[in-house]
């Protein structure tokens, strides 16, 4: 019987990752697909110090969507009843964040993790760490709306907010950690049984994250300037609404988040991008926007992972 299980276990964990990868393997063709159509207009785009001056501003505001990101991440493990004096939790997840890019897309959860637990038990170390993409998600579905009015979209969309009422937040944490907790026990020195036990502890004095959710939307917004400054780069900015643009960019960053086989949501999130807006941009532009905001928000992630090991060296 035991064998029986472990073989379903094992089985279920191949056709999940199976799925991601198939997935992604899709947005890749898709993407491929598209670049390879429109080779010759991609070669055709100029790049002036206009462009290059728009790419910058990308830069900047997509630099200081991640602090703020780290912002909301230290508010929220306030807001779980934790206090931490003798670590620095803007430093940890900006240190960290740069390890998403690496094959897996758990490294910055199991890196924060095993720092968090110098200061914090395991359970709240595991409870602030599974809770902040949630957070994200939501702030995400936040923007989903904004395409056009259309009620039951605000409402399936805002309703997202509910998750942090403190009933539906007790089982959320619980299902999570359930569902991630082979991310803990096999690549930290905890057992399954103690993951198991932590569970059952959860605070009962929870309080809504108004405040880290609130920081959360900011940093959707700043990232989503920071798109907006690529596609303004190549001047196709002005030809959707600002409302229709936001929406996209929030579903494909979402998509990107929850689909994470390939480092940093690549390729699922220009696939969505192209998938949406395509039929409204011209498609060699829209693709040489999402070009250069990868690039773009690849070099904010490397940028922001240095500002402490730069801080500490100009000290020295």
């Amino acid at each position: 019987m035991n064998e029986i299980i472990r073989r379903n276990f094992v089985f279920g964990m191949i056709s999940k990752i199976n799925i991601k990868f198939l997935i992604t393997l899709i947005c890749f063709a898709f993407l491929g697909n598209s670049i390879y159509g429109n080779f010759d207009s991609l070669s055709n785009q100029t790049i002036t110090s206009e462009e290059i001056s728009w790419l910058l501003w990308g830069v900047i505001f997509s630099f200081f969507s991640i602090i703020i990101n780290a912002y909301a991440w230290k508010l929220l493990i306030n807001n779980i009843g934790c206090s931490i004096s003798n670590l620095n939790i803007i430093q940890l997840f900006l240190a960290t964040n740069i390890y998403k890019y690496l094959p897996g897309g758990i490294w910055h959860f199991v890196s924060r993790y095993k720092n968090l637990r110098l200061e914090l038990s395991n359970e709240k170390s595991i409870e602030s760490i599974l809770l902040e993409p949630i957070l994200m998600l939501v702030a995400g579905f936040i923007f989903i709306p904004f395409r056009g009015f259309n009620l039951p979209i605000y409402i399936l969309c805002w309703s997202s907010t509910l998750l942090f009422l403190p009933t539906f937040r007790q089982s959320l944490i619980k299902k999570l950690r359930t569902m991630k907790a082979s991310i803990f026990t096999n690549n930290v020195n905890i057992k399954d049984r103690d993951l198991a036990k932590n569970s059952q502890n959860i605070s009962t004095s929870l309080f809504y994250p108004y405040k880290p959710l609130f920081v959360e939307i900011i940093f959707i917004f700043f990232r989503f300037i920071g798109f907006l400054c690529c596609v303004n780069a190549f001047s196709i900015g002005s030809l959707v609404s600002h409302g229709e643009l936001i929406s996209s960019f929030s579903l494909a960053w979402i998509i990107g988040l929850v689909v994470p086989a390939a480092p940093g949501g690549l390729g699922v999130f220009e696939s969505v991008i192209l998938f949406s807006l395509s039929s409204h941009l011209p498609e060699a532009p829209l693709l040489a926007s999402l070009l250069c905001y990868r690039l773009v928000s690849t070099v904010s992630d490397i940028l922001a992972a240095l500002i402490y090991p730069v801080k500490k060296l100009f000290k020295v």
